[in-house]
């Protein structure tokens, strides 16, 4: 079996292809990155480290890439591929569906289209939609008929964490990569076409329905949470910020709000979701796991958008008349949000110092600033400036 994995970041070259090698598919890499298709092409070979678990190390030869752009080369891969992985950021869902689409013209006309999967692997809400528009807004009506008949756009749920390096003094190869030990990747079975592939640790799940939205709103929730108010305090890991005599509160208090208002507010399973909750907070608790807030912290304007970490669970928990008073302080934390490193970051402080918080909700996160949101989120930033952790004014 032969696979494409767009996207050669730390999710693409690590998760993904870590569970692709163990079950002997070969995997060609598509990069938008001039200097990591190169750095790939001349190491052809890296390490896949696991957290905690070195006995499971896995090293990837024979490494193919090229770059993304190239849509001739990702035609013929696609020819002989089975499945085609992205890993590129739930944002670039469009341009990579375009780019999809160029290569599909040219596959279509060469006669080599065959029944293959396209699958995301996005933190993202709804990333195959937004990847299948993207991708049926640059074919022809003939195409989008072919395409429709013969090839499906699915989406996983990323629950293995990829990081860098624990003691970055000691790697020697730049493309080396470190994941948590969880082999594990659930895949929407309804929107796959064909034959279901016999892949160990993969799992293709009937009625997918809400998971990839459980997974954001558990998840990426509740560890944003730890990375902002983690910042807000000065320390620098996930695990370090999560253990914190001050935030792990806050964070359980999170798990506690996200629970009821998953099970209540959108009829997820309890025993499920108190599973995932579970399983999320042994997960950022874990020191083995190094992590830092800065990773998680990054672009926190997308993460202030209206569907996204914040904003939605908070909507959906007020929805069922629970107070998310938890869930707003790491929304509060992540509108005080600074890292001069992060464009986004340092728009979001120009934002706050130029025009104030109230815009930011009302533009950003689309707000109704005489909503019950907004007064929720007011009161968590006033919690923290009493606690010493917000201090501008």
């Amino acid at each position: 079996m032969k696979a494409v994995v767009l996207g050669a970041g730390r999710i693409g070259r690590g998760f993904v292809t870590e569970l692709l090698t163990l079950n002997q598919v070969e995997i060609t890499f598509f990069d938008a990155m001039p200097a990591m298709v190169e750095e790939l092409n001349v190491r052809k070979e890296y390490t896949i480290h696991v957290l905690g678990a070195p006995e499971k190390d896995l090293l990837k030869k024979d490494v193919k890439a090229y770059e993304i752009k190239d849509t001739d080369q990702l035609a013929a891969c696609w020819a002989e591929a089975d499945l085609i992985f992205t890993a590129c950021g739930g944002k670039n869902m469009p341009a990579v569906g375009a780019t999809l689409a160029e290569a599909f013209g040219k596959l279509m006309a060469a006669g080599k289209v065959h029944t293959s999967n396209v699958v995301t692997c996005e933190n993202w809400i709804d990333p195959a939609a937004d990847l299948k528009k993207g991708i049926f807004d640059h074919l022809t009506e003939e195409q989008k008929k072919v395409f429709e008949e013969y090839v499906g756009v699915s989406e996983s749920v990323i629950l293995c964490t990829g990081t860098g390096a624990p003691d970055p003094d000691k790697v020697t190869n730049p493309m080396d990569t470190w994941v948590q030990d969880l082999r594990y990747l659930p895949i929407d079975r309804d929107r796959i076409k064909g034959e279901l592939p016999k892949l160990e640790y993969i799992d293709f799940v009937p009625a997918f329905g809400d998971l990839l939205k459980q997974k954001i709103y558990t998840n990426n929730t509740s560890v944003a949470t730890v990375a902002y108010l983690g910042k807000l305090k000065g320390l620098t890991y996930v695990a370090e910020s999560a253990n914190d005599p001050e935030i792990e509160p806050i964070l359980d208090g999170v798990y506690r709000e996200i629970n009821e208002a998953l099970v209540k507010g959108m009829g997820i399973n309890e025993e499920s979701q108190l599973e995932f909750s579970k399983r999320a907070k042994a997960k950022y608790t874990d020191p083995a796991i190094v992590d830092v807030v800065t990773r998680i912290a990054r672009d926190p304007i997308r993460k202030l958008g209206p569907e996204d970490r914040f904003i939605g669970p908070i909507r959906i928990a007020l929805g069922i008349g629970l107070e998310p008073k938890s869930i707003a302080m790491g929304c509060a934390a992540a509108l005080y949000y600074e890292n001069p490193e992060d464009e986004a970051a340092r728009e979001l402080v120009k934002l706050r110092r130029e025009k104030g918080v109230d815009y930011i909700l009302e533009h950003i996160s689309k707000l109704d600033l005489n909503g019950p949101e907004v007064k929720c989120i007011r009161g968590a930033v006033e919690e923290l400036r009493k606690k010493g952790w917000i201090k501008e004014a």
